[in-house]
């Protein structure tokens, strides 16, 4: 835990926020995938 006179900074609250920010991502990152071979399979690429 980080203190000055602005803020507190808790790790692990971000850790939390990370998490679910990377859960999106990896959503994302699925349906790309899934769409470039759809492509390739139709020879869009």
């Amino acid at each position: 835990m980080t203190i000055n006179k602005y803020f507190v900074f808790v790790p692990q609250a971000q850790e939390h926020k990370f998490d679910k920010e990377n859960d999106v991502v990896l959503e994302k990152e699925t349906q790309r995938q899934a769409l470039v071979k759809q492509a390739q399979q139709e020879g869009g690429l």
